[in-house]
């Protein structure tokens, strides 16, 4: 109920016109009986949804890559790919076919 109300403050024209509707329902007997059944929806769904367990996850044993079981293979030494350096000088962009926008 906490985030229903907080979300009403922060929302103004929606708690404008939750109110204009409570005012309908308490000068209409239809209107009110409406906002009756809507009501005691909304808290019966909360109650089943409320009461339901959610499952947990399964949990799931991961292999040890660490034990000494398998014998170490030794890999042969691979040169990295030579990087490009980066320049330090910075060329701007040519505007093509632009207008005289700044």
């Amino acid at each position: 109920m906490e985030s229903f109300a907080n979300n009403l403050i922060k929302r103004p024209l929606k708690l404008f016109m939750l109110c204009m509707v409570l005012y309908l329902a308490t000068q209409s007997f239809v209107v009110g009986l409406f906002v009756a059944v809507v009501g005691l929806s909304f808290l019966y769904q909360k109650a089943v949804a409320w009461s339901q367990v959610v499952p947990a996850a399964p949990k799931v044993s991961t292999p040890d890559y660490q034990s000494s079981s398998k014998p170490e293979v030794q890999q042969m030494f691979v040169q990295p790919e030579l990087q490009y350096e980066r320049s330090a000088v910075v060329t701007p962009i040519r505007r093509t076919g632009t207008h005289n926008r700044s």
